[in-house]
């Protein structure tokens, strides 16, 4: 497989990997939570693909709720290898395979054929992972639902477009995450401006419609959450 090539958009991820996990705040777990209570039983042998996967927490996490095995891929480097820390003891264990790749294109396509003996994904996460413009997030789509298996889901967790909701809710109003909410998006939209981050945000019902027109067959819906800085959605292949 081709190693990522190096993008002016990925320098701005090399700065988060240095704070990502202090910054795993409490409503990044409770979204976690939310995901997870969704997936339920689906998750107990599970095969997932994380495409983001930064330094790994959310792939411990599918791990300890009984997933068979986790391809777990970020682009980063600085990311990949603090993954590669915190899950050495399952490497070992043949449950999780790291990738440092780009996930559009083909690469879980290949991942597919190569390490899952052809079998498909039962659930791809793309958390706060999908930042690229419309035209390739459907691209990306499309080519990720070809490798899910029967019934097999994509879930998303996504910042709310509104800066209003991003920051200032649950409840309205100020909250323990605001200002670093508010910090986070200054400095996303700085790097965006200047070419070191992809920063495509969507509405609740924008993501939704992008699902639903990445694949028309899927079921398509809402994951309820009380975390309105964030919009969770997931899409159900037949």
């Amino acid at each position: 497989m081709n190693r990522p090539e190096k993008s002016p958009r990925l320098w701005a991820w090399y700065i988060s990997s240095l704070v990502y996990e202090w910054s795993y705040i409490r409503v990044a777990h409770q979204t976690d939570t939310d995901f997870f209570r969704y997936l339920g039983n689906r998750i107990v042998g599970a095969t997932v693909a994380d495409c983001g996967c930064g330094p790994g927490i959310v792939a411990e996490k599918f791990l300890a709720a009984g997933a068979a095995r986790v391809v777990a891929i970020d682009a980063n480097a600085a990311m990949i290898n603090k993954a590669r820390d915190r899950l050495a003891k399952v490497m070992g264990l043949g449950q999780v395979i790291l990738r440092q790749a780009s996930y559009e294109g083909e690469t879980l396509p290949h991942l597919c054929q190569k390490e899952l003996g052809g079998l498909g994904f039962d659930i791809v996460l793309f958390k706060r992972s999908l930042y690229m413009p419309r035209p390739r997030a459907l691209q990306t789509l499309r080519q990720v639902a070809s490798t899910l298996g029967t019934q097999g889901v994509i879930v998303i967790v996504h910042p709310e477009r509104s800066l209003f909701r991003y920051a200032f809710a649950p409840p309205f109003g100020m909250t323990r995450h605001t200002l670093f909410h508010l910090f986070n998006r200054a400095v996303s939209r700085l790097a965006e401006w200047c070419g070191m981050e992809e920063y495509t945000l969507y509405s609740r019902q924008e993501l939704l419609t992008l699902l639903r027109e990445a694949v028309p067959e899927a079921k398509v819906e809402s994951i309820p959450s009380q975390q309105r800085p964030y919009n969770l959605a997931a899409l159900q292949v037949p």
